[in-house]
């Protein structure tokens, strides 16, 4: 069996860590489409351990391959664990057992040979083989975690396995020093065919990626790059190393004797769709981006998402724009314009209007016609406050001329009132000389003189007319 592969495509992300703990074979951006050996480890133990014992296993696996396989060669099982232990002996080799903690690394394996594809792993890095013509996995390896067994034995849903609080909790990883080896789990399959996928990754790509968002992307018809692109944007927020290589099978050439090669891919414990069918039932929407709507059960139409609700939120997008932003934005931008507008233009009279004889001669012309209205009115308002100091001298002359009669009338009262004779008073006759006779009767006294009529009162002189005026001036004939 012989394959041609496309250009692998990588994925060797930081995520929000301060160092790098994994690794991958061949080193970022190194991969071609000759190789046909292809490795991601994920390191642990901290700073230092894990990065220095992923890149050791690497190395260690990258060296047997090219000293023991070809393009002829049958890889199988015995090879694959001389290689393990080689890698084990390399660990041990480079522990120093000065650290808290002892570094350690999962293994993920893919090695295409004469007899087929082998993979192995070891921990929860994860391989998969994906057929997009017929939207299914045909292999997952397990992961070799706490969570994992609880799932098996009953005790938590597949779903809880991803929100376990223990879910980073392996139970098998490369280690040294130790005396009892951790085996890997391998699997050979020969059903390979024309635009197959391989997806090897740490766990840290898992963070928020399902399985149908794999299947969903490897299935578009996007370019390879663009599926990278893709599967690193889903990925762009995770905490951990995020690391994968991702390679298309182009060509498969059968050869006499493949029918004889080992193939239990289908039938291996390690393999996940045996333990969960439900994994190929997951509905997988795309759409031009390589993106998906993931879950649930297969329909018999394929589902659709509704592109009305992307246009109402742009309509709604598009009219607060419009309202809040680009038409008060508009209104000020007009309301400058005039006023600037409004200044040439002003500017602009000013200069013709001192240029042009004719709107001298017409400026001229409304200055003295106003000058002779401002002096026209300056002259009305003079004779008008004469007029009425003329008035206020009349009536003050009036009012002195009455106090001066009424005290004429006064003085006059007063002198008649002299002149008036005072009464007589009566006086008794004396006795006659017949000493007792009866007194002669008194002589009537002459008419008195009558008292003259009193004078009467001084009328006051009425105050004179006011005099006419005419049009602001006193009348001529008052004159």
């Amino acid at each position: 069996m012989k394959f041609s592969l496309a250009q692998p495509q990588f994925i060797y992300e930081l995520g929000k860590r301060n160092n790098q703990e994994d690794s991958i074979y061949p080193s970022s951006g190194n991969a071609t489409a000759d190789d046909r050996l292809f490795i991601v480890c994920d390191g642990m133990g901290g700073h230092e351990h894990g990065e220095q014992a992923s890149r050791i296993v690497t190395e260690s696996f990258a060296k047997y391959v090219s000293e023991h396989v070809d393009d002829e060669t049958v890889f199988n099982n015995e090879m694959f664990e001389e290689a393990l232990e080689m890698a084990y002996q390399a660990l041990d080799e480079a522990d120093d057992n000065r650290g808290s903690k002892k570094m350690g690394t999962t293994l993920t394996f893919i090695l295409f040979h004469k007899g087929g594809c082998f993979m192995a792993h070891i921990g929860d890095s994860r391989i998969y083989h994906v057929r997009p013509s017929e939207k299914r996995f045909l292999y997952m390896s397990r992961d070799h975690s706490l969570v994992f067994e609880l799932f098996r034995s009953g005790e938590i849903s597949y779903e809880e396995m991803k929100t376990h609080p223990k879910k980073n909790i392996i139970t098998r990883a490369m280690m040294p020093g130790e005396d009892n080896r951790i085996s890997a789990e391998t699997v050979n399959t020969t059903d390979v065919q024309p635009g197959d996928y391989f997806y090897l990754c740490s766990d840290g790509m898992l963070e928020r990626t399902e399985e149908s968002d794999i299947m969903g992307i490897l299935a578009s018809d996007n370019t390879d790059t663009a599926k990278q692109q893709r599967l690193i944007s889903t990925a762009l927020d995770n905490k951990d190393n995020h690391s994968a290589y991702i390679i298309r099978v182009e060509k498969v050439e059968q050869e006499e004797g493949d029918d004889q090669m080992r193939n239990d891919e289908a039938t291996s414990r390690a393999n996940v769709v045996n333990y969960i069918p439900e994994l190929n039932k997951q509905a997988v929407t795309k759409v031009a981006e390589g993106d998906f709507v993931s879950d649930g059960p297969v329909k018999e139409k394929v589902k659709k998402k509704f592109p009305w609700v992307k246009v109402m939120l742009v309509l709604i997008a598009a009219a607060a724009y419009f309202l809040f932003y680009y038409i008060p934005k508009q209104r000020d931008m007009n309301v400058s314009h005039w006023e600037k507008n409004q200044e040439k233009s002003t500017i602009k009279d000013t200069l013709t209007n001192y240029n042009n004889p004719d709107e001298k001669a017409y400026g001229a012309e409304k200055r003295d016609s106003v000058n002779n209205s401002s002096k026209s009115t300056a002259a009305s308002q003079q004779s008008d406050n004469k007029n009425r100091k003329s008035n206020n001298d009349w009536q003050a002359n009036g009012k002195k001329n009455d106090k001066r009669n009424s005290s004429q009338s006064q003085n006059k009262q007063k002198q008649q009132q002299k002149q008036q004779p005072k009464p007589q008073p009566k006086t008794e006759s004396q006795p006659a000389g017949n000493g007792g006779g009866a007194a002669p009767a008194e002589k009537p006294a002459a008419n008195p003189t009558p008292a003259p009529a009193p004078a009467p009162a001084a009328q006051p002189t009425p105050p004179p007319a006011a005099p006419p005026t005419n049009n602001g001036g006193i009348d001529a004939a008052f004159e």
